[in-house]
């Protein structure tokens, strides 16, 4: 790093004309120059101007917490950050690229990345090579010019869908894949707002750009929280109780998409094949992670950060701990792992995409395998336990009732009791000595015995191919019913 930097001091005066810019740091992540004055040190000539490039606004200057009312009133929340926003006016409008770089006169020298060691992939005991990285190469365009053709590609199509429940869709292309090239700046979040807004008007993509400002009060969380990626926001949640999983299988299940239940298990695949999943989806598998199989969000946190093309500190911290009930704003839904499929996935398509072995499943039965009647799966040549495993947990209700224990246990405890308001709400100390009202779901306000929060089927059309809604779903009906499509077949054959 020393023998680095003069070199390149030297090169950016040579071509920038004794002045760099460069984006802010986010506050929590490793610094890598203790400060910005470590390049006019090494090169007294060069300047160097700081820029607002990862986010739409300066998170220094929105200041949410100093309007009126902004502590008791849904602090944390996306309108909470947003009616600060406002006060600033549109965000600034993206510059045009630089014309032309000019190159260096004589290149630094550089070891390659295989001398450096950042391409040694795993073997197996066989000695064979493990490439992880060919469904993430497959699945991206890892370019400037691949962030702004999956840009273009949303803004033809998908974005028209972002107002209405079509954006939960999995198995449709609804969702703007761009994520990762905001992470690493190929795109502007700027550019994204400016054009989304040229494509469809503000008034037509509200949902889409309140999506890049509850990435700005991300940021901004962590900003002023910066233990956020490892302690709980709630001091008191540090001490919730969790499940035993002391040898680590419910975790490996879930990790790996081996929990029994499809939808849960293809996001997981798919995150370990191309290093990203819908956002819907990431409420499913968090859901299923922290409020049934009732396992720390901490760990969940861990493993997007390591799994995720587009793993964001700020991001990844402040969705898990809302999540997992420490953050400011908890989540005031939870995703049910089949239920769930009716916005998600109600053809079947994104799951069997995924999980290969629910695919000749009549499309029913693809989100609950274990209701599939024998003969069915006989027909279709899958034999639950062998060919996809049973479900890891499967009294979900009981799941969701202890879940609820355990928060609601914490709340009376001792270390807990102090922070419940007299509204049933939670009370947050700030760091400079106020205190904010978190929002607080329902379930843990009122301190109810049973999930209030929860999703249920409310779709007749969906319900009438949901086996738990049909009368004739029976092995004897079923069989029955093969009975007659055989007979049918074979009249249609005898009198043709």
């Amino acid at each position: 790093m020393q023998a680095t930097l003069p070199t390149l001091c030297a090169e950016m005066t040579r071509a920038w004309r004794r002045s760099t810019r460069r984006n802010k740091r986010k506050k929590g992540e490793k610094k890598t120059m203790q400060n910005k004055k470590a390049l006019p040190l090494l090169h007294p000539s060069l300047s160097v101007h700081r820029c607002v490039g990862s986010v739409l606004y300066d998170i220094t200057h929105v200041e949410p917490d100093k309007l009126q009312g902004a502590l008791s009133h849904g602090f944390g929340s996306v309108g909470f950050y947003l009616r600060a926003c406002q006060r600033l006016g549109d965000p600034k409008i993206p510059k045009p690229p630089p014309s032309a770089i000019p190159p260096p006169v004589n290149w630094p020298k550089s070891l390659t990345h295989l001398q450096m060691g950042l391409e040694r992939l795993p073997r197996r005991s066989n000695g064979e090579r493990v490439d992880w990285t060919m469904g993430i190469q497959e699945a991206w365009r890892i370019s400037e010019d691949g962030a702004h053709e999956a840009l273009r590609r949303f803004l033809e199509d998908g974005i028209h869908h972002s107002e209405s429940k079509a954006r939960h869709r999995a198995d449709r292309k609804n969702t703007a894949i761009i994520s990762p090239y905001i992470r690493f700046g190929q795109l502007s979040p700027s550019t994204v707002y400016y054009e989304a807004k040229r494509a469809m008007g503000a008034h037509r993509c509200k949902a889409f750009l309140r999506r890049l400002a509850w990435r700005d009060l991300a940021y901004w969380m962590l900003w002023k929280f910066p233990s956020l990626p490892d302690l709980s926001l709630r001091p008191q949640y540090e001490l919730q109780r969790w499940a035993d999983d002391k040898d680590g299988s419910k975790l490996r299940a879930w990790k790996t998409g081996q929990t029994g239940y499809p939808l849960v298990d293809a996001g997981m695949r798919q995150l370990w094949v191309m290093g990203w999943m819908p956002n819907y989806i990431r409420h499913v598998v968090a859901g299923f992670l922290i409020e049934y199989l009732n396992l720390s969000w901490k760990h969940g946190l861990e493993w997007f950060h390591d799994t995720l093309v587009d793993s964001d500190l700020a991001i990844n911290a402040h969705m898990w701990q809302n999540g997992g009930h420490s953050g400011v704003d908890q989540w005031n839904f939870v995703m049910h792992p089949v239920y769930a499929a009716k916005n998600a996935d109600p053809d079947a398509e994104y799951t069997r995409t995924w999980v290969a072995e629910v695919r000749k499943l009549p499309k029913e039965f693809v989100h609950c395998p274990w209701n599939a009647p024998p003969s069915v799966r006989a027909q279709a040549g899958f034999r639950l336990g062998r060919d996809y495993p049973c479900r890891i947990i499967a009294n979900l209700k009981a799941a969701r009732v202890d879940s609820l224990k355990a928060v609601n246990e914490l709340r009376a405890s001792p270390w807990g009791r102090p922070y419940v308001l007299s509204c049933g709400n939670e009370a947050l100390e700030l760091p400079d000595g106020r205190v904010a009202r978190c929002i607080t779901r329902v379930d843990y306000r009122t301190n109810s015995r049973q999930p209030m929060t929860k999703q249920v089927i409310d779709d007749e059309k969906w319900n009438g191919r949901t086996p738990n809604h049909r009368r004739d779903n029976n092995p004897l009906a079923v069989a029955m019913r093969d009975c007659v499509a055989r007979s049918s077949r074979a009249a249609e054959l005898m009198t043709s």
